[in-house]
């Protein structure tokens, strides 16, 4: 998530979407199945850089 959020301080927003993304994917989740609030967060903050660097994303990507 650090590295990320200095990408994206940066301007780098595709690079901090993949750190995000990746920061996703490492973190655990609860036990119930849900999201846990690491996944939530780095899913916004991927959310948010694709929409900036106006990456044009697919469902099927997702």
């Amino acid at each position: 998530m650090n590295i990320g959020k200095s990408l994206e301080d940066r301007k780098l927003y595709r690079r901090a979407a993949e750190q995000y993304n990746k920061a996703f994917y490492i973190a655990k989740p609860p036990v119930n199945g849900a999201l846990s609030d690491q996944q939530k967060i780095s899913s916004q903050a991927a959310d948010r850089c694709l929409s900036k660097a106006k990456v044009k994303v697919t469902e099927s990507y997702l």
